[in-house]
């Protein structure tokens, strides 16, 4: 089961199970989506207030932290399948290149390795673009019945197309059991991401 989602900014992604889109242009707005996200997860009951209310406000407080650092598009991953939980979060901002605009017929694939030497140059659906995996190990607790747990990040570049400037995608996920498919299932998100409105290289930020 997948759903396309389009952002505010033109840009639309196909994902796997049940995401929510989080509006970022108006806190007013967002602060009302939370509220109706989180109930709808938690539930309406009254001794789970405490949890709405936490719930609510570190969402809105990532948001905010977001839009601060130009993130356009905040994704929140509620469900894999049907029943199955799976937290995870896409955030997405525009940057301008690390070094030169590349010309129409530089070849994007050796640029991106040079602008970003510690990362994975990799040839999606749109061409080249380029990732970076941080992988953190820890435990739940210090209880002796605490469990390991695995958390990955992960980073992409992918150039619009014409070029101007770089989409930054950052996944978070925590409590993963394995990396490696769920690092396949993002390549597979990003490669869908498809530019809807025509960019204008005058419009660089």
């Amino acid at each position: 089961m997948t759903k396309a989602l389009t952002s505010a900014v033109g840009l639309r992604v196909v994902v796997p199970g049940t995401w929510a889109n989080v509006p970022l242009d108006d806190p007013a707005k967002a602060a009302a989506y939370v509220k109706r996200l989180v109930r709808r997860q938690v539930g309406g009951a009254d001794r789970l207030a405490r949890m709405r209310r936490d719930a609510s406000q570190e969402l809105l407080v990532t948001a905010r932290d977001a839009v601060g650092i130009g993130v356009h598009t905040y994704l929140v991953s509620l469900e894999l399948l049907p029943g199955v939980p799976f937290p995870a979060a896409m955030m997405m901002r525009d940057e301008p290149w690390p070094g030169p605009v590349p010309s129409a017929s530089e070849d994007l694939g050796p640029v991106l390795a040079a602008a970003f030497p510690g990362g994975e140059v990799a040839v999606q659906r749109n061409g080249p673009v380029v990732r970076d995996v941080e992988m953190t190990r820890g435990r739940t607790s210090d209880a002796a019945d605490a469990v390991d747990v695995l958390s990955m990040r992960l980073e992409y570049r992918v150039p619009y197309p014409d070029r101007s400037r770089l989409l930054h995608v950052r996944v978070n996920v925590p409590d993963l059991p394995s990396a490696e498919p769920f690092a396949t299932l993002f390549d597979e998100i990003v490669d869908s991401i498809t530019f809807l409105e025509p960019v204008d290289a005058g419009d660089q930020p």
